[in-house]
């Protein structure tokens, strides 16, 4: 398999179907809510460089089979930093609508905690699921900005839940519950029987190392939005290099501003960044850090060091990596075996994860042309807008490697900052 289906492939996990039962039931709609949404998927179990400190739900039915039926979700808002709605054409993996948490209006007598703080912990809303052209007068308590749509010509839909930061493993809520509604009358129906999304299902093969991945220089790159369930609500910068055990690789930047307070969330140039290191071999992530675990001001660089969990002088790295302002050090442990007792390699994905860039900021990824996956630096026609550190100066982040010894030395990677 090329090494462009390795990048876009998701995980393979097999998802346990369950029958449906009557979702008017509310003493059993709990348990019903976790048959339909299914498995809780994260890095875990999940491909396509997941965030650490995310989880996932995927409910998926054919539409083929359930002309007439669409979807009424309720629930409680979670306690996260940040929980979507993403709405996919599952058997192409086109995201096609999604609902964003500040987005999501309440019910009548409800607050939205995402737009305001809220002591109420029963905040509750209630969106739809519902086909292109839908009669919504069928639907009197359907709010058309909370209503998702699929198209025609879409004969199995997905939608996924998110969310990052969550108190517990649900948010401290129960699943939103699922319920079927019928598209010509608006009339509560049995749910339709989940089936298999794509989505949580990795395609393996063998990736194909590259030239460019011996090269000491490692620029950061805006990730394309493929057909591989993207989450519109995010944008990644990624970079790929082998990460040799005798080798250090260090990159600086100043991250994105992220809002100190829910009423800071709207005007806010992203809601959460992090980084995350994963294996192009299974596209899984296992190293990470999200901004609220280095405490650096607003409008500082940060300095993230990169180095094996097997290189002899790593105690060396760490107290070196000391005298650097606000640095951080994530381990790569190329011995690690996965899920299939293959070892995760030395050959690696770094993502610098921006949930709601702000793309009117003049430093927003957002504003960088996409480059393609594969052999990604051989795509670069055009670096002022399409390498980081070129495009958005010293808000994007270029990766250097170094011997160890080099690293260890005074005055190769300065004091402060690396060059």
């Amino acid at each position: 398999m090329s090494s462009v289906k390795i990048y876009l492939a998701m995980i393979a996990a097999a998802l346990c179907l369950f029958s449906c039962n009557d979702a008017d039931e509310a003493e059993n709609a709990p348990a019903e809510t976790k048959k339909l949404w299914g498995t809780t998927y994260s890095h875990t179990n999940l491909g396509a460089y997941p965030d650490l400190f995310s989880k996932y739900w995927v409910y998926a039915y054919d539409i083929k089979s359930n002309p007439n039926a669409g979807l009424r979700i309720t629930g409680r808002y979670p306690q996260a930093r940040f929980f979507s709605f993403s709405v996919y054409n599952d058997l192409r993996g086109e995201v096609i609508d999604g609902l964003d948490d500040v987005n999501i209006t309440p019910d009548n007598g409800s607050e939205n905690p995402y737009r305001t703080t809220s002591k109420r912990t029963d905040n509750r809303f209630t969106i739809y699921l519902l086909k292109k052209g839908t009669d919504l007068s069928f639907f009197p308590g359907a709010r058309e900005e909370n209503v998702c749509y699929f198209t025609e010509d879409v004969a199995c839909v997905s939608i996924c839940l998110r969310q990052y930061l969550g108190v517990d493993e649900f948010g401290g809520v129960e699943l939103p519950l699922i319920e079927g509604v019928d598209l010509r009358t608006g009339q509560t129906i049995e749910a339709p029987e989940p089936v298999v999304s794509k989505a949580t299902i990795m395609k393996e093969g063998n990736y194909e190392p590259l030239e460019s991945d011996s090269e000491m220089t490692v620029p950061f790159l805006l990730a394309p939005r493929g057909e591989y369930f993207p989450n519109n609500s995010t944008d990644y910068l990624y970079c790929r290099t082998r990460l040799e055990r005798d080798q250090v690789l260090a990159f600086s930047f100043i991250p994105v501003p992220i809002p100190a307070t829910v009423e800071q969330y709207m005007g806010a140039k992203a809601r959460y960044w992090s980084i995350c290191i994963g294996s192009v071999q299974n596209t899984r992530s296992y190293s990470s850090f999200y901004d609220r675990m280095l405490d650096a001001p607003e409008g500082k660089k940060i300095t993230v060091v990169v180095a094996s969990a097997n290189n002899p002088k790593l105690a060396q790295v760490k107290e070196f990596a000391k005298r650097i302002p606000y640095s951080y050090v994530l381990e790569w442990d190329e011995t690690k075996l996965d899920n299939h007792g293959n070892a995760i390699g030395d050959i690696i994905t770094i993502m610098y994860r921006n949930i709601l860039p702000d793309k009117s900021w003049e430093y927003s990824i957002k504003n960088m042309t996409p480059t393609a996956y594969g052999n990604p630096y051989s795509n670069v026609t055009d670096p002022s807008t399409q390498v980081a550190s070129v495009a958005l100066g010293d808000y994007g982040p270029l990766g250097k490697k170094y011997s160890t010894d080099d690293f260890l030395t005074p005055g190769i990677v300065v004091d402060s900052q690396p060059k």
